[in-house]
């Protein structure tokens, strides 16, 4: 099993670590609401308890897809790990990477005309390819420089 962590842009991070913390802070109030109204007010008690449950299971998808952003090669599959969400694609389905220097992204091409952009760092782009490789020998790899 190889994996390859995710490479997020400084605007990806910015935006992760100010959803955690609008979810951080909204599980705080609420939990201060819960316990200033218990007892008096029934329904805001109950209401502030279901907005701090759901704040705070945004808050843990948060912290995991920031912990946990990364391509996972297991058998004949490549994982794509989201946190606690994933998606499998068959190594035979890639038939083609191809490098865009200009804009720094590695696409891989799949069968049936679809493409995903591999987000990891480009000094991992080599190795990403020769395990691919491994699995599948006819994947090709092609380099598009800024001039072309």
């Amino acid at each position: 099993m190889k994996k390859f962590v995710f490479r997020y842009s400084p605007l990806t991070w910015v935006l992760l670590i100010v959803v955690a913390a609008i979810f951080a802070a909204s599980v705080a109030v609420n939990v201060f609401d819960v316990i200033k109204f218990s007892g008096e007010n029934t329904p805001k008690t109950v209401f502030a308890a279901i907005v701090a449950t759901l704040s705070l299971a945004v808050f843990i998808l948060t912290v995991a897809v920031a912990a946990y952003g990364r391509y996972v090669i297991k058998g004949k599959y490549l994982y794509c790990r989201f946190g606690f969400f994933y998606s499998k694609t068959d190594i035979n389905d890639i038939f083609q990477l191809t490098e865009f220097r200009a804009q720094n992204k590695l696409v891989m091409y799949l069968k049936g005309e679809k493409y995903t952009v591999a987000v990891i760092s480009e000094k991992y782009y080599g190795d990403f390819y020769e395990a691919l490789r491994e699995i599948n020998t006819d994947i090709a790899y092609t380099v598009q420089s800024a001039n072309e």
